[in-house]
């Protein structure tokens, strides 16, 4: 099996750039940081899958089915509410209260993701 590269770094330079903004959002350095590792694994997971598994043309809607596809579990997760302590910083009410609008997030940033690691795949020779 041949890996796509840069898919994977498109990918990766995705979930870096997206893991920048817990950083800005007044959150304590640990929840910061766990944040931030999280978004990367899961964009650079992404970009990985984006690179092996087949393509089809145009290349960034076939990325973005991958990543939309992928994003579906998380989605479902998103949409239901879940209880926060009182002191919880509001970045992370966001996806806390649930619903269609963070399940909606979750599929658009996967499908975002898997779009530009689509970009970059290197079609099999």
């Amino acid at each position: 099996m041949q890996i796509s590269w840069r898919s994977v770094g498109a990918g990766s330079l995705f979930g870096l750039l997206t893991a920048l903004g817990p950083w800005f959002q007044g959150l304590s350095f640990q929840a910061a940081a766990l944040f931030s590792t999280g978004l990367f694994l899961t964009y650079a997971s992404i970009g990985l899958l984006v690179a092996v598994l087949p393509s089809f043309s145009p290349k960034y809607l076939a990325g973005a089915l991958w990543g939309l596809i992928y994003s579906l579990p998380g989605a479902v997760f998103t949409a239901v509410p879940y209880p926060l302590t009182a002191d919880a910083p509001a970045y992370y009410r966001e996806f806390a209260g649930g619903g269609l609008r963070a399940s909606v997030l979750t599929l658009l940033f996967g499908a975002l993701a898997g779009g530009v690691a689509g970009l970059f795949h290197r079609s099999r020779a």
